[in-house]
Formats: C-alpha cells, structure tokens, sequence
C-alpha cells in the first residue's frame, strides 16, 4: 500500500502542486488548508508523513504539531515547509518534534527527495521495533525512569511524561552510556544520523527541554563545559 502524506497550507496552488507532484511519486495524498482541518483528519487516521506549513491563519503549523505532541497524536514524521528562514524558527521546528525542515521557496525534486528519506528511514525503525523481543530488551531502565522502546513513552515513578521522538531517542541513547561525555556532534551522529539541516545548537535546545520534563532527574543531566553533555549516574 502506497504511503499516505497529509500536505497542510493555505496557499491552494501549493497544495495542488504538492499533491499532484507526490501522487505521480507514487504515493497517497490528501490536503488540509488549515490546521484546525487537518487536525479533523488526523484524529480520524493518522498519515504516515505530514508536511506542514507554519504561518496559516487560526492554528499555526507550531500549535497544531505542539497540540499533536501534547496529545500523544503526533506517532507520524513531519516535515515542516514554510518562508520562515531564521536559526530560531528553524529549532523550534526540531523543538516540536519535527524530522526536516524546507524553507519556501523550495525545489520539488528536494521535498521528494527528503520525502522519500525520512519514510525509509521510520519505515525501518517501525520494522525493528516491531519485531517480537523480550521484554527486559525493550525496556531502559533508570531508578524510577522508565523509557518504553515498543510504544515510545517515557515514565518517572509511574506518570507519562509526553516528549518528541527525539528527546526521546536523546534520552535512551544517554541512559545507555552513562557516565559518558558525548560531544553535540557524537549526539547529532548517534541521534540524528546524518538528517539535513540539524544544527549543533538543536541538541542544546533537546537537553534544555527535557531538563525540563525530568524533574528532580533533572541534575543528572549535565553540561560538561567544553566537552558536551553526560549522563551523571
């Protein structure tokens, strides 16, 4: 079955374009004009990709990916496409949880491109988690943290902390190498993988957050000035 790519932007021509350009790819398409539009879809079945312009009238593209987060909706990757250019704008897309970044205006060759990367890529992580293992493999464990591989949740002393797949994946990799100093580019190459455009102030950005959503865990996480970041067991 040929993939499903939900394609969310005011602009029609856009949309046309898009759709049109990724059917003759080879892949399923449906389009939303507004967040508020596209969130009905969602909640109705989940695309295997979304690519999400950010400034729409209403919901932005930004609240509609936090509100996915927040609700444990957001289990797709996203790819956010949009005239917003600055350093800032573009970590808050990884912030929320995005998996790529194109900044209007953009090539199609290079949205197939990525396209076509970032669902072989998830494709093969929904293969490997999808394969029987035994329990205790699945499970990272650390005093009352608990990471999930098989659903992807995160739980301190037994509450669900809600985190993108990244702060995730950042945290599963530091809880298994603890005690290790990783520089920002050890962690982009462990975590990110070489994805395009991902810049070394974005891990930064994914350890201040999940500080955040550790809490008294929070001082484990720490910043070794000059080297990178460690998990201090």
């Amino acid at each position: 079955m040929a993939n499903h790519i939900l394609i969310v932007d005011d602009e029609e021509d856009i949309c046309q374009i898009l759709s049109y350009s990724l059917q003759a790819a080879g892949y399923q398409t449906s389009v939303a004009h507004s967040a508020e539009e596209a969130l009905a879809l969602i909640e109705q079945s989940a695309p295997d990709l979304l690519l999400l312009d950010i400034m729409m009238e209403g919901m932005s593209g930004t609240d509609l990916a936090k509100h996915l987060q927040e609700r444990s909706l957001l289990t797709f990757p996203i790819i956010f496409l949009t005239a917003l250019t600055s350093e800032s704008d573009v970590l808050k897309g990884f912030q929320l949880g995005a998996d790529d970044y194109i900044t209007k205006p953009f090539h199609l060759t290079e949205v197939l491109a990525r396209v076509k990367a970032i669902l072989r890529r998830t494709q093969k992580e929904h293969t490997h988690t999808t394969t029987p293992l035994p329990s205790t493999s699945s499970l990272i464990t650390y005093e009352e943290i608990t990471i999930n591989l098989t659903d992807k949740t995160l739980t301190i002393r037994g509450e669900n902390i809600p985190t993108t797949r990244k702060e995730l994946e950042l945290l599963s990799f530091l809880l298994q190498h603890p005690a290790q100093i990783f520089s920002r580019q050890q962690l982009l190459d462990a975590v990110w993988k070489g994805e395009s455009y991902v810049l070394e102030r974005t891990v930064d950005v994914h350890i201040t957050h999940l500080r955040k959503k550790l809490g008294t865990y929070a001082d484990r996480l720490q910043t070794k000035s000059g080297y990178g970041y460690i998990w201090r067991a």
